[in-house]
């Protein structure tokens, strides 16, 4: 069993303190070989130099953020492991939450299989948006952003000879994110979170569908300030490898390799499990195939 603390802090060139972190790390391996891990970590209160993406120093609030892992004896022919994180931020800031799992099977010493899900839910009050201008007073905009991220990794290794051997590698990865409660920036460094931004009432924004854009009126005279794209989107991409290897003379070495992969996007934000699958391999894909090869001259 291995227990460890630690405390850090970050300051500026100019001396100013942004951030203090205190965590603490666990790992233990049990008699059996299973073996449990995690961590506890408490950011304070702290100074982001880039969240508004080149304009002032914004003060965030901390949070705690925890993760625990599981495994079982990897050097049996069936493994598993599963883990979870929980990141809470304070004054409802944010809540993060991501889960995983990985099932390794080894029906025989010549091969392996993988299979690797994972899901994770972000919301965050304090998420950048743009940057724009009303006059020549900038305006920082951000949103809350509600978002959900679904992969899934498949391996698979197997050894036909010394010489022989066939590796394949897939990955499915979706993700949908939807803005809510747009805001602007006020006083970035107020004492009090709820000063540091302004969130725009019902009667200062508008949703335009045709290009898919908002418009803010600030002074609510019936003509727009500024505007800004919609920032909603979903993210869906395959990746997948095969390579087969064949070492044809000791020391010499040819590779055949098929790659795909398939990229797709909306801007509606909405996360559907089963039709953004559908929709992701309805992708036309994008094949590479590869021949390479050494010889080994000896001298």
């Amino acid at each position: 069993f291995h227990l460890n603390t630690n405390y850090w802090m970050y300051w500026n060139f100019s001396g100013k303190l942004l951030s203090t972190f205190i965590n603490t790390n666990f790992n233990s391996q049990f008699k059996n070989r299973w073996r449990l891990n995690g961590n506890f970590t408490r950011v304070g209160q702290n100074i982001s130099t880039n969240l508004l993406r080149g304009g002032p120093a914004f003060t965030m609030p901390g949070g705690l953020d925890m993760n625990l892992n599981i495994s079982t004896d990897q050097s049996k022919k069936i493994s598993f492991n599963i883990g979870n994180y929980q990141g809470l931020g304070d004054l409802k800031s944010y809540r993060n939450q991501e889960f995983w799992m990985g099932l390794n099977i080894r029906p025989m010493n010549a091969m392996s299989v993988s299979f690797e899900p994972g899901y994770g839910i972000t919301n965050n009050a304090l998420q950048y948006v743009s940057t724009t201008k009303t006059g020549n007073t900038p305006r920082y905009i951000f949103a809350q952003i509600d978002q959900k991220t679904a992969s899934v990794t498949f391996r698979l290794n197997y050894t036909f000879t010394h010489e022989l051997s066939l590796e394949y590698y897939g990955q499915p990865f979706i993700s949908g994110r939807k803005y809510t409660n747009f805001k602007r920036t006020t006083n970035p460094s107020a004492d009090k979170c709820s000063n540091r931004y302004r969130i725009f009432p019902t009667g200062e924004i508008s949703h335009n569908e045709i290009d898919n854009s908002y418009s803010i009126d600030e002074d609510t005279d019936g003509t727009a300030d500024y505007n800004f794209s919609s920032p909603d989107f979903n993210f869906r991409q395959f990746r997948s490898n095969l390579v087969v290897r064949w070492e044809y003379l000791p020391g010499s070495t040819l590779f055949l390799v098929w790659s795909q992969g398939r990229t797709g996007s909306a801007a509606n934000g909405s996360f559907d499990y089963g039709k953004d699958m559908k929709e992701l391999f309805g992708v036309q894909p994008h094949n590479v195939f590869l021949i390479k090869f050494s010889y080994w001259f000896s001298l």
